[in-house]
């Protein structure tokens, strides 16, 4: 996405292109393996008793959509309090931030993931001054984006001078949104949604207007997750109130994109997804995949 202005977290959010480039690297668990034979008749065995407790169902992804079990089964993020260094410019600085934000947003998303059953695990972080390449493809140049998330490695790539000079600016809450927002690709990387979305998009062609709409529906849903995890951690620790509003509040600035290009929605959809999961607190409510197509226009 394009950000040629200073307080657009949704351009901030990366080149969502490069994400579904790559998101087959994210892995897959392995197919169930059929196994063919037929009943034999007999006697029926004496049922057996055991006192061993049964094995626990293995956390995994689901690849599917609309009816994926953590955006059908209500679930919310605890209050968490994050703990952030005081915010300034400097590449240190920044880097200091981002790495804060990340621990907190590990700390708000890992019990929601672990008590739906699905994996969970701490994504990487870069957060050099420069974007450089990487299992993803050539960096992208400054005018194109700013930030990403990389499916391949599950990495979020927030580099400082970037961010710093064609992105959030001295603004914390866009920095901040920024982060949530590349965090909700993380957890839809965990829970198998954007390899099923990544499936769709190839299947259709990514520059066709399913393709689009699909790639709508992910970016969407991401703004949402941060919407979420805004809402559980404003008003304790590091991230006020009015923070929280504020970043909340700054998807609304996103840049409309051509009709052949749009693979983010509308600036108003954006800050409707977002404003979704702030009043929410709820999985259900970022079901973006079930939603009507002039929802994610």
């Amino acid at each position: 996405m394009t950000q040629p202005a200073k307080n657009n977290p949704v351009v901030l959010a990366g080149v969502f292109v490069l994400v579904v480039a790559f998101v087959l690297g994210i892995g897959q668990l392995s197919r169930p393996r059929v196994v063919t034979g037929h009943a034999l008749a007999g006697s029926r065995p004496a049922p057996v008793t055991s006192t061993e407790p049964s094995t626990p169902i293995r956390p995994r992804a689901v690849y599917r959509l609309a009816d994926h079990p953590v955006l059908v089964n209500a679930a919310s993020l605890a209050p968490i309090t994050c703990t952030l260094p005081q915010f300034a410019t400097t590449d240190k600085q920044l880097a200091a931030y981002y790495a804060a934000g990340v621990e907190c947003l590990d700390a708000a998303w890992g019990p929601l993931l672990t008590a739906a059953n699905m994996p969970f695990e701490k994504p990487s972080l870069d957060a050099s001054p420069d974007l450089k390449d990487g299992p993803c493809g050539a960096a992208p140049e400054s005018d194109h984006a700013v930030a990403y998330y990389c499916g391949r490695n599950r990495t979020i790539y927030m580099p400082t001078s970037r961010l710093r000079e064609n992105g959030g600016g001295d603004a914390p809450a866009t920095h901040l949104a920024t982060l949530a927002h590349e965090y909700g690709h993380h957890v839809q990387a965990l829970t198998g949604l954007l390899r099923a979305a990544d499936l769709k998009i190839t299947d259709a062609g990514e520059k066709t207007p399913a393709g689009l709409e699909m790639s709508r529906r992910i970016e969407l849903q991401a703004n949402c997750f941060a919407g979420m995890f805004l809402t559980s951690a404003q008003g304790r620790g590091s991230v006020t109130t009015n923070l929280a509003r504020q970043a909340q509040e700054d998807f609304q600035y996103a840049v409309e994109e051509k009709p052949e290009n749009n693979a983010h929605g509308s600036a108003a959809n954006q800050a409707q997804w977002a404003t979704a999961g702030f009043k929410s607190n709820t999985t259900t409510a970022c079901n973006t995949f079930a939603a009507p197509a002039d929802k994610v226009g």
